[in-house]
Protein backbone atom coordinates (compact mmCIF):
# COMPACT_ATOMS: atom_id res chain seq x y z
CA UNK A 1 0.00 0.00 0.00
CA UNK A 2 1.12 3.41 -1.02
CA UNK A 3 0.90 5.89 1.73
CA UNK A 4 0.81 9.75 1.39
CA UNK A 5 3.15 10.91 2.63
CA UNK A 6 2.67 14.96 1.17
CA UNK A 7 0.37 15.75 3.13
CA UNK A 8 -0.69 15.83 7.32
CA UNK A 9 -3.36 13.60 8.41
CA UNK A 10 -6.26 14.20 9.99
CA UNK A 11 -9.29 12.39 11.72
CA UNK A 12 -12.76 14.52 11.00
CA UNK A 13 -15.39 14.27 13.15
CA UNK A 14 -18.73 15.57 11.28
CA UNK A 15 -22.41 15.37 11.98
CA UNK A 16 -24.43 16.25 9.00
CA UNK A 17 -28.17 18.01 9.83
CA UNK A 18 -30.23 15.77 7.66
CA UNK A 19 -33.08 16.13 10.80
CA UNK A 20 -33.92 19.98 10.54
CA UNK A 21 -36.10 20.14 7.26
CA UNK A 22 -38.03 16.93 7.81
CA UNK A 23 -38.85 18.02 11.91
CA UNK A 24 -39.75 21.23 10.52
CA UNK A 25 -42.34 19.80 7.70
CA UNK A 26 -43.67 17.42 10.26
CA UNK A 27 -44.17 20.32 12.82
CA UNK A 28 -45.71 22.26 10.08
CA UNK A 29 -48.31 19.05 9.10
CA UNK A 30 -49.27 18.06 12.67
CA UNK A 31 -49.83 22.47 13.51
CA UNK A 32 -51.95 22.51 10.30
CA UNK A 33 -53.90 19.62 11.52
CA UNK A 34 -54.78 20.95 14.84
CA UNK A 35 -52.00 19.16 17.16
CA UNK A 36 -50.19 22.63 18.04
CA UNK A 37 -49.00 21.31 20.97
CA UNK A 38 -47.30 18.21 19.43
CA UNK A 39 -45.65 20.58 16.63
CA UNK A 40 -44.27 22.62 19.41
CA UNK A 41 -42.57 19.77 20.85
CA UNK A 42 -41.02 18.78 17.17
CA UNK A 43 -39.82 21.67 17.32
CA UNK A 44 -38.65 21.49 20.99
CA UNK A 45 -36.50 18.24 19.80
CA UNK A 46 -35.13 19.87 16.75
CA UNK A 47 -33.85 22.77 19.10
CA UNK A 48 -31.99 20.53 21.32
CA UNK A 49 -30.64 18.27 18.43
CA UNK A 50 -29.04 21.39 17.39
CA UNK A 51 -27.87 22.29 20.21
CA UNK A 52 -26.38 18.55 21.54
CA UNK A 53 -24.98 17.55 18.40
CA UNK A 54 -22.28 20.05 18.54
CA UNK A 55 -21.64 19.18 22.34
CA UNK A 56 -21.36 15.40 21.07
CA UNK A 57 -19.11 16.43 18.21
CA UNK A 58 -16.70 18.10 20.80
CA UNK A 59 -16.29 15.20 22.67
CA UNK A 60 -15.61 12.53 20.48
CA UNK A 61 -12.71 15.16 19.18
CA UNK A 62 -11.71 15.46 22.56
CA UNK A 63 -11.47 11.51 22.55
CA UNK A 64 -9.57 11.64 19.04
CA UNK A 65 -7.21 13.97 20.37
CA UNK A 66 -6.24 11.70 23.65
CA UNK A 67 -6.10 8.64 21.45
CA UNK A 68 -3.57 10.18 19.20
CA UNK A 69 -1.55 11.59 22.12
CA UNK A 70 -1.09 8.02 23.81
CA UNK A 71 -0.42 6.08 20.43
CA UNK A 72 2.30 8.80 19.76
CA UNK A 73 3.82 8.39 23.24
CA UNK A 74 3.74 4.90 23.00
CA UNK A 75 4.90 4.25 19.58
CA UNK A 76 7.57 7.27 19.54
CA UNK A 77 8.81 6.77 22.79
CA UNK A 78 9.06 2.74 22.77
CA UNK A 79 11.14 2.61 19.60
CA UNK A 80 14.13 0.24 19.32
CA UNK A 81 16.48 3.12 18.70
CA UNK A 82 16.01 4.38 22.33
CA UNK A 83 15.19 7.71 21.20
CA UNK A 84 13.49 10.23 23.63
CA UNK A 85 11.67 12.91 22.23
CA UNK A 86 10.57 16.50 23.78
CA UNK A 87 6.58 15.54 23.49
CA UNK A 88 6.18 18.36 20.94
CA UNK A 89 4.59 16.00 18.45
CA UNK A 90 1.90 14.70 20.93
CA UNK A 91 1.75 17.94 22.57
CA UNK A 92 0.66 19.26 19.09
CA UNK A 93 -2.04 17.24 18.44
CA UNK A 94 -4.97 19.49 18.78
CA UNK A 95 -8.48 19.87 17.66
CA UNK A 96 -10.11 22.09 15.13
CA UNK A 97 -13.75 22.54 15.50
CA UNK A 98 -15.64 24.12 12.61
CA UNK A 99 -18.02 27.54 13.51
CA UNK A 100 -21.34 25.56 14.23
CA UNK A 101 -19.41 22.89 15.76
CA UNK A 102 -21.08 20.22 13.48
CA UNK A 103 -17.42 19.36 12.38
CA UNK A 104 -13.82 19.34 14.35
CA UNK A 105 -10.96 18.09 12.45
CA UNK A 106 -8.11 16.60 14.93
CA UNK A 107 -4.40 16.82 13.45
CA UNK A 108 -0.68 17.39 14.76
CA UNK A 109 0.86 20.34 13.64
CA UNK A 110 4.50 20.14 15.53
CA UNK A 111 7.17 21.68 12.05
CA UNK A 112 10.64 20.92 11.53
CA UNK A 113 12.49 23.40 11.15
CA UNK A 114 12.70 23.15 6.95
CA UNK A 115 8.29 23.17 7.39
CA UNK A 116 8.05 19.28 7.21
CA UNK A 117 5.48 18.33 9.15
CA UNK A 118 6.76 15.67 11.97
CA UNK A 119 3.35 14.25 12.21
CA UNK A 120 3.71 13.19 7.91
CA UNK A 121 7.27 11.18 8.74
CA UNK A 122 6.15 9.83 11.96
CA UNK A 123 2.54 8.53 9.93
CA UNK A 124 3.91 7.37 6.76
CA UNK A 125 7.67 6.97 7.14
CA UNK A 126 10.23 8.81 5.52
CA UNK A 127 10.34 8.54 1.84
CA UNK A 128 13.99 8.62 1.64
CA UNK A 129 15.25 6.72 5.04
CA UNK A 130 14.60 3.81 6.60
CA UNK A 131 12.34 5.48 8.87
CA UNK A 132 8.53 3.34 9.91
CA UNK A 133 5.19 4.47 9.30
CA UNK A 134 3.78 4.08 12.55
CA UNK A 135 -0.16 5.12 11.58
CA UNK A 136 -0.85 6.95 14.92
CA UNK A 137 -3.86 9.27 13.30
CA UNK A 138 -5.50 6.43 11.30
CA UNK A 139 -5.15 3.88 14.17
CA UNK A 140 -6.58 5.99 16.70
CA UNK A 141 -9.38 7.42 14.40
CA UNK A 142 -10.39 3.74 13.33
CA UNK A 143 -10.37 3.18 17.13
CA UNK A 144 -13.16 5.84 18.10
CA UNK A 145 -16.25 4.74 19.63
CA UNK A 146 -18.52 7.33 17.84
CA UNK A 147 -21.48 5.36 18.85
CA UNK A 148 -21.39 5.57 22.42
CA UNK A 149 -22.98 8.74 22.27
CA UNK A 150 -25.66 8.27 20.10
CA UNK A 151 -27.87 7.06 23.35
CA UNK A 152 -26.40 10.74 25.03
CA UNK A 153 -27.62 12.76 22.00
CA UNK A 154 -31.13 11.06 21.96
CA UNK A 155 -31.93 11.09 25.28
CA UNK A 156 -31.09 14.65 25.71
CA UNK A 157 -32.40 16.01 22.45
CA UNK A 158 -35.86 13.94 21.97
CA UNK A 159 -37.93 13.95 25.48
Amino acid sequence: MAWDNEHVPVVRVQAQDNFSDDLTSMAKLLKDSGNEDLAKLVLQDKARLKKNIPKVINKIANDEVDGAQKLIKERQYHSKSGYVGHGNLWKSVAKHPSRDGMKSDIYANAESIDGYEYIQAFEYGLKNKNYPAHHVMHDSGMALDVDKYSDEIIRKSIK
